[in-house]
């Protein structure tokens, strides 16, 4: 993974051992601030916002460990990451930074090799951690761009999947948000086992928000996908609803204009572009397709159940062999 866009405060008043880091992590798109000590740190980390912040232990005026108790006491700085940098490997040293709030350590002398990989996985790791979802902890909208982005970037063929589960509003009001959470969860169960069953080692579930979720496989894979995700979910929804409302197949509850409406069990709508036929050179057009497809989804005419529907429209030019 590539450090893109970092931004990376470096707290050590040794100016050579700033200079050999600077080196390890030197890349065009990866800004290292420096600072010489706590105090100059703990502005930099308010105004600066970094994504890490490397942080020798031992140092004069204010020391490592001060540091990161001001660090963590500031709302504006307490969920940066940091790692320690220290000279002593004493077990009780590592273990009093991880209680003040540190996240990783690295003990000088260190290999280049060692701390480029550990900055880079820490990156990895607090860039997933605020992306994913509170209540799936599946990764959010920030990773499924990632994801999508690089997949275009690397020429590999995909399917879009944009996954919603309808009349999920209405539930919610009859039912309650604890019961809408619980719903929410086990679609994300649902869709999890079929590709934990079905599914490809590069296969990516993310969760965009509320009851929007997004899939992302190999076109090949999509209608086995698609139809399995929607048997399932068919199977499992109506046991979500009291008997009498599973009975009569619908709950009353007021529309977004407040008038009194019957709303069908919920299903789900599933909306797929590929790259088989469409140019999907870019995020944004896989999810302009996707809403168009899910748009015609929710208006079709007395449509019972979970719908999806795979985008066949083509707007690749043919190979003079095509031709």
């Amino acid at each position: 993974m590539n450090m893109a866009e970092r931004k990376i405060l470096l707290v050590d008043d040794d100016e050579c051992v700033q200079s050999l880091i600077k080196r390890a992590l030197a890349s065009p798109s990866c800004q290292i601030l420096s600072a010489l000590n706590g105090v100059e740190a703990i502005p930099m980390a308010q105004s600066e916002k970094p994504d890490l912040i490397i942080l020798d232990i031992f140092m004069p005026t204010m020391d490592g460990k001060e540091t990161i108790k001001e660090l963590r006491r500031d709302h504006k700085t307490q969920m940066i990451p940091i790692m320690m940098l220290t000279g002593s490997g004493e077990l009780v040293d590592k273990i009093v930074g991880f209680e003040l709030g540190a996240d990783d350590y690295v003990t000088k002398p260190f290999e280049m090799e060692e701390l480029r990989a550990r900055v880079q996985s820490m990156c990895r790791r607090n860039n997933r951690d605020l992306s994913a979802n509170p209540l799936t902890r599946l990764p959010g909208n920030s990773m499924i761009e990632e994801h999508v982005t690089r997949r275009i970037r690397e020429k590999k063929p995909f399917a879009f999947f944009y996954i919603d589960i309808d009349n999920f509003k209405a539930y919610n009001d009859v039912y309650g948000y604890t019961k809408g959470d619980h719903v929410i969860q086990e679609t994300a169960a649902i869709l999890l086992d079929v590709l934990k069953n079905m599914g490809q080692p590069d296969d990516f579930l993310g969760h965009i928000g509320g009851d929007d979720f997004v899939l992302i496989t190999r076109p090949e894979s999509a209608e086995s996908l698609a139809m399995a995700i929607k048997d399932e979910f068919d199977r499992q929804a109506p046991s979500y609803y009291s008997l009498e409302d599973r009975a009569k197949g619908y709950v009353s509850t007021q529309d977004r204009l407040g008038i009194e409406r019957r709303f069908p069990l919920i299903t789900l709508t599933i909306a797929i572009a590929t790259t088989e036929k469409r140019n999907l050179c870019h995020y944004g057009k896989a999810v302009d397709i996707v809403s168009e497809i899910k748009r015609f989804l929710k208006t079709m005419p007395e449509r019972k159940g979970s719908a999806y529907l795979i985008d066949r429209r083509s707007d690749l030019v043919p190979t003079e062999q095509q031709r």
